[in-house]
């Protein structure tokens, strides 16, 4: 807020800066310190602005000393909902730890199961060709390739789902996993 220098009524801009001034301010910010310096000059050249100013002061600090109480159940009801606040968040961190933990699971599970299941098919592979029953029966490279993958994926997969389905079950039924 830039006051208008120009206008003969300067009055207004500085009993305004004067009410939103403060150690937090109605605005949420500071003036900056050139209109700082203007309401400075200004209240040492205006003795209405400058009562008004010292009013504003006393009014504060006379709103300062009230000494304000809550009621019981106002206090009851506080205690209660940051409670839940602090039980929401801790259930959220506890899902999130879950879900970390079973993240972990299923990429272990993918590397064990990839390894046990990549020397599988190229055993099954190898005794397949070998097979003289099998041998007009030729699949693809292709069908093996896709059914390696699918192999390899589902076992992760599903560790997944049963980890998230434990952790969540866990959840929802207990209010807790500590518990």
């Amino acid at each position: 807020m830039k006051p208008d220098l120009m206008n003969s009524d300067s009055h207004e801009p500085a009993r305004r800066m004067i009410a939103l001034s403060g150690p937090e301010g109605v605005s949420g910010g500071r003036p900056s310190p050139a209109e700082e310096s203007w309401l400075a000059a200004h209240l040492d050249s205006c003795p209405p602005c400058r009562d008004f100013a010292e009013n504003s002061r006393e009014a504060v600090r006379a709103l300062r000393g009230i000494p304000i109480s809550a009621g019981a159940s106002l206090v009851a009801t506080t205690q209660l909902r940051v409670r839940q606040r602090a039980l929401q968040l801790q259930r959220r961190q506890e899902r999130l730890w879950v879900i970390c933990v079973c993240c972990a699971a299923v990429t272990l599970c993918t590397a064990v199961t990839t390894v046990v299941l990549w020397r599988g098919f190229a055993w099954l592979g190898e005794r397949w060709l070998s097979a003289q029953w099998m041998s007009q029966a030729q699949f693809s490279e292709p069908f093996w390739q896709v059914a390696f993958v699918v192999f390899s994926l589902m076992p992760a997969v599903l560790a997944g789902i049963l980890l998230l389905a434990r952790g969540t079950s866990l959840a929802d039924h207990h209010g807790s996993y500590q518990d």
